[in-house]
């Protein structure tokens, strides 16, 4: 055999030795440790010792190694071999189908590796990107409720919102699938026109006082409907003055009229566009007690039923809507006072996903 093919072949074979004596897990535990710890060559020792202590037998590894896999990871999408196309999609939220597509590890042992380095998967809440104004009005709304005098005075508030109901709304299209040994063709028809309902509701710490269930899109004129057969009878039987009812700015809730009956009736004691004692904040969700609370509860509720027209899905809505304990409705309006405190702790800003 020529000295020259040998000493390529042994070379060859050295270094191949050297790159595929680890395993995939053995390789992705190194990445996700070092990540971790911050430090590859702490990662390696860390490492070497628990292969010590496991084993009892000596394991080399340095830094070098292991910055090697993660640059290999990061550029090609595989520890070794050629570059994978996968990495680079612009989708920088990776799934877990797409780390197994990579690192060649199954699932089972990412899900592993990944809870005995304390990872764990977080949903992201979604929400709109505020502009500098939004947060001056969201911190001077919850410093409006800090600074009055009344013992829980946010409790004297009634808050009206809206939500849409579609009729289909209880298939979720990404997380629907049909299990079979073969293909069964299924075909799921939907409307070109959807068909939903539009619920309204007056909601305070009495819990849900007033609802409208609604078939049509609600325009100033039908507003104007609502607030007349529901809020200010409701607020004129109680003779309150402390009493406050709340409205969101759509459009319909701040047209001029809307605005004129409502300061006839309940002049400063509503909250909203255009108020005389103060705005409601725009893009707070997170400071609405329907969305942060209401909706997400009552939509799962509802979408647990299987509805087929319009007319079940109101008698359903109907149904849930009673149902809701009066405890769990003044839970989340009380939860108001934490939002709040929240809300100035970061400036005005997105302030959720540190509740605790």
């Amino acid at each position: 055999m020529d000295r020259h093919f040998l000493m390529s072949f042994i070379f060859i074979a050295y270094v191949a030795i050297r790159i595929f004596a680890y395993s995939n897990e053995f390789m992705l535990n190194a990445v996700v440790l070092s990540g971790k710890m911050n430090s590859d060559t702490q990662t390696a020792k860390e490492i070497i010792k628990q292969q010590c202590n496991a084993n009892r037998t000596e394991l080399k590894l340095d830094f070098r190694t292991i910055r090697r896999w993660k640059k290999n990871l990061l550029s090609m999408g595989c520890f070794v071999g050629q570059p994978n196309k996968e990495i680079f999609d612009n989708n920088p939220q990776i799934s877990m189908n797409r780390l197994t597509a990579m690192t060649g590890v199954k699932r089972s042992m990412i899900h592993r590796i990944l809870h005995e380095h304390s990872y764990s998967p977080y949903k992201p809440i979604y929400t709109n990107k505020l502009q500098s104004g939004d947060k001056i009005k969201r911190k001077a709304f919850c410093e409006w409720i800090f600074d009055q005098d009344e013992f829980n005075f946010y409790r004297s508030i009634y808050y009206s919102d809206k939500a849409v109901f579609d009729l289909n709304g209880q298939v979720n299209k990404h997380d629907y699938f049909i299990w079979a040994t073969k293909n069964p063709n299924v075909i799921i028809e939907g409307f070109n026109t959807p068909q939903r309902l539009i619920v309204w509701v007056l909601m305070g710490y009495e819990g849900i006082v007033k609802y409208e269930i609604l078939e049509r899109t609600v325009n100033t004129d039908m507003y104007k409907d609502i607030i007349k057969s529901n809020v200010i009878p409701f607020f004129t039987k109680r003779r309150n003055s402390n009493l406050l009812f709340q409205q969101y700015g759509a459009p319909a809730h701040f047209a001029t009229r809307i605005k004129n009956i409502l300061n006839n009736y309940l002049d400063r004691r509503w909250i909203g566009k255009g108020s005389h004692l103060i705005e409601w904040p725009a893009q707070s969700p997170d400071l609405t007690v329907s969305d942060y609370f209401l909706w997400r509860h009552l939509k799962e509720k509802v979408y647990s039923h299987n509805v087929t027209n319009l007319s079940e899905l109101k008698k359903v809505i109907v149904e849930e809507i009673t149902k809701i304990p009066l405890e769990m409705i003044r839970r989340a309006i009380d939860n108001i006072v934490k939002r709040c405190a929240k809300c100035l702790e970061y400036d005005g800003g997105h302030f959720e996903l540190f509740l605790g």
